[in-house]
């Protein structure tokens, strides 16, 4: 079907995004259209705010607003790893 540049612009962009296909894609792009215009700017401005402002941790790898995380800045870090990795163990035992 043939949408005007501006919808037809929000729908290839929606479908750059993973798992969504041509039909959820239009569906979307007329939800946002009916969407207050408020909500579709707080929207716009958490997609930019993540982008700009998140990043991988260089040292764990968990996405982050810091590099290192706090968990890994964190002076504890080597006790709270022996702990998660006890449990993960003790878990994993008693699966068995």
């Amino acid at each position: 079907m043939h949408y005007p540049e501006p919808i037809s612009k929000l729908i290839d962009s929606f479908m750059k995004l993973p798992g969504i296909g041509p039909k959820t894609a239009v569906r979307l792009a007329f939800f946002v259209l009916s969407m207050k215009e408020d909500t579709v700017l707080d929207f716009a401005k958490a997609l930019v705010n993540a982008k700009r402002n998140l990043t991988y941790c260089s040292v764990c790898g968990h996405i982050t607003d810091q590099d290192p995380c706090y968990i890994c800045q964190d002076q504890r870090r080597e006790r709270m790893w022996y702990v998660s990795c006890k449990t993960l163990r003790m878990s994993l035992q008693w699966r068995k």
